[in-house]
């Protein structure tokens, strides 16, 4: 396989992200727009790959990031509570009950990116895409390459500020749930032990309770975390990987290239924005043949910046940790294509192959995103016309080197040594 990308497949990428942009408005996780785009982009799919298949899937869109104003208003009530117990001692464990369950919501469906508090909100439909290049002989191994279609509802503070507005209320808010959390129970428990009667607030306890009213404007500020008014083009995130997946098998097809026992294959996932649901329940639904038949998975997010490409193995805000050796394959890739690529370190997210990694399946990614987010990052500015071409070039030419050298090396096994 060629590792050129020749004018025309770059001019279909770049047009094929503007179209998607421009017709397709609003594609939040479970949307009629997400929905239509999907089936327009696997008719363009079905034109080059040997099946396609489009599968709806349910999901519960707003309670991954919906749990976020939910757990502001508890730490509201929580810290004034507090200052009521001497009145209603009952509302020691009713505040203890909030933090509690704030901590939940925020280590389950934040830091382990699983489902917890989704069936509080409202139910959608999904759909994943998938396609496949289909080998010369029998299917010995499979390789794929993802992104995904939904597009994200605008962070506040990204564009009101950065990381400079984003990075204080972030921390303001998760450092005040921890405190409000533990000096809560302690308070309930002291409360319980005397006789349901609680103690007066003075002494180092009036500090904790000052504390606790000073940590309510980031309480407050956090419940407009999300502008759920705002739905972005998300040009780069992430319609930038999907076309890159698209033209790894639209490059062999007009090469009429297949390898011998390699199958490639093409993901496009819906609701990544949503907590990974849609890469969830497509490898949860395809996991008993992608283990009977080696497979690996290279997902991509935000193809944005040369110098921050990087090899995601750590995921899920450090929860999880994918293939090192698909990682490696990543990085060899890399250094064919004259990039030497580091590994993405400890950050706060999460990317599509996280999913598969939690389903036992050996998966990896890279992105080009930087870590300290620029304004176009989950804002409006994600159009079309702020998209990086040099990105999205080399990102192909990465994802054709790993394919041809996961075929040359028979599998995965090589980088295991």
């Amino acid at each position: 396989m060629a590792k050129t990308v020749s004018k025309e497949t770059l001019k279909y990428m770049t047009d094929g992200i503007r179209t998607i942009c421009e017709k397709f408005k609003d594609r939040a996780p479970g949307t009629q727009s997400e929905r239509d785009a999907q089936a327009y982009l696997k008719k363009e799919l079905e034109k080059y790959s040997d099946e396609v298949i489009m599968e709806d899937f349910d999901l519960h869109p707003k309670a991954f990031m919906g749990f976020i104003p939910v757990a502001g208003i508890f730490g509201i009530l929580s810290a004034i509570f507090f200052w009521l117990t001497p009145y209603a001692p009952w509302l020691s464990i009713v505040a203890s009950v909030l933090m509690i369950a704030d901590l939940l919501m925020f280590i389950i469906e934040f830091l382990f990116y699983r489902p917890f508090v989704d069936k509080l909100f409202p139910k959608a439909v999904s759909r994943n895409v998938y396609a496949v290049r289909k080998p010369k002989g029998e299917v010995k191994r499979r390789i794929i390459f993802g992104g995904h279609t939904d597009a994200a509802q605008e962070w506040t503070y990204t564009y009101h500020g950065g990381i400079k507005a984003l990075a204080p209320v972030m921390a303001g808010a998760i450092i005040g749930m921890f405190v409000v959390a533990i000096f809560s129970i302690i308070w309930m428990v002291k409360t319980i032990m005397n006789g349901f009667v609680a103690p007066e607030i003075e002494g180092a306890w009036k500090v904790i309770g000052i504390v606790m009213l000073c940590l309510i404007p980031f309480f407050i500020l956090i419940l407009f975390f999300i502008n759920w008014k705002v739905i972005v083009d998300g040009a780069n995130d992430n319609l930038s990987a999907n076309y890159i997946a698209m033209a790894v098998i639209k490059d062999m097809f007009d090469a009429d290239e297949r390898f011998e026992n390699t199958e490639v294959g093409c993901l496009l996932s819906g609701s990544e924005e949503a907590g990974l649901r849609g890469a969830r329940a497509f490898a949860r639904k395809h996991k008993k043949e992608f283990l009977e038949t080696e497979t690996i998975f290279i997902a991509m997010d935000t193809m944005r910046e040369v110098d921050q490409l990087q090899i995601y193995n750590i995921g899920c805000t450090g929860s999880v940790h994918s293939s090192k050796a698909v990682g490696d394959l990543i990085r060899e890739a890399g250094l064919k294509c004259g990039i030497d690529m580091p590994r993405a370190q400890l950050y706060p997210g999460a990317i599509d192959s996280d999913a598969f990694t939690q389903e036992g399946l050996e998966a990896a990614g890279f992105c080009g995103v930087n870590h300290n987010p620029k304004k176009y990052y989950h804002t409006r500015e994600d159009t079309w016309d702020n998209i990086s071409p040099e990105c999205i070039e080399l990102s192909l030419k990465i994802c054709k080197e790993c394919a041809e050298l996961y075929d040359k090396k028979g599998g995965i096994a090589s980088y295991k040594k």
